[in-house]
């Protein structure tokens, strides 16, 4: 007798087949996390080199030579006086300073040229204060007017201060020397455009903050007293050696 067999039934169509379309890559999974990891380092690398570049571009020892140039520029009488006055007022408040810390790094008393340790800040300091004084007697020996040899003493003022607080508080440099520098040039600058000056103030603090070199408060206090004591100082120079400038403010007290 003979046995029949039954055709055996084809396979079913696997759930992990080629057909089958691949996983997407859905919010809060691993191929997502990595995304945005990578746009998360992109973001920081992006703000890093920002602020870094902020830093560089203000610092004391360009924001000084520039600044004093031009508001020197636009007082002198004429080309060699801006040249002459401008040449002296730089050489005395940037150069020999500068020169003073590179030979300091160079004997290894310093650690860098930005003196970013407190401790090693008191010799370049009162180098740079001595050296702008100095400079703003030559100015005036030689008959610069008032506005151009006071922008140094005012340099000297406020190093001698921010010196004293530097002793025993890490005030930001950077920002005062900036906020020192658009102040002077507000005051004497009639044309001067103040939004654009004024807002390279925050834009340093924010990369001085981020670079983690100073806090916050550091900062502010760095800007508020450096504008302070720059324009008190500009104005009691103007009252002391500008007659005109005097006898208004005395005309002015004697009527109220």
């Amino acid at each position: 007798m003979s046995q029949h067999t039954h055709p055996t039934p084809p396979p079913e169509p696997s759930s992990t087949s080629a057909s089958t379309p691949p996983p997407l890559d859905l919010p809060g999974s691993a191929g997502s996390g990595s995304g945005d990891s990578d746009a998360r380092s992109v973001r920081a690398k992006i703000i890093s080199g920002a602020s870094f570049g902020l830093s560089a571009v203000l610092s004391p020892y360009i924001v000084l030579p520039i600044g004093t140039a031009t508001i020197i520029g636009s007082l002198a009488a004429s080309r060699r006086d801006w040249l002459v006055y401008a040449a002296i007022s730089v050489l005395f408040s940037t150069v020999l300073p500068a020169l003073f810390v590179v030979a300091q790094v160079k004997r290894g008393k310093i650690t860098d040229v930005h003196i970013m340790d407190r401790s090693q800040r008191g010799a370049p300091f009162w180098v740079a204060i001595a050296s702008s004084a100095i400079g703003a007697l030559v100015l005036r020996a030689m008959g610069a007017p008032m506005n151009i040899w006071s922008i140094s003493a005012v340099l000297a003022l406020n190093g001698l201060i921010l010196t004293w607080i530097t002793s025993f508080w890490k005030i930001s440099m950077h920002v005062a020397v900036l906020t020192a520098t658009v102040t002077a040039a507000l005051m004497m600058i009639p044309e001067v455009q103040a939004p654009p000056l004024l807002g390279l103030v925050p834009a340093l603090m924010w990369a001085r903050v981020t670079r983690g070199r100073h806090t916050l408060w550091q900062g502010v206090a760095g800007a508020s007293l450096s504008a302070f004591i720059t324009g008190l100082c500009f104005l009691s120079l103007r009252f002391i050696y500008d007659k005109p400038a005097r006898d208004a403010v005395l005309h002015f007290l004697g009527r109220s």
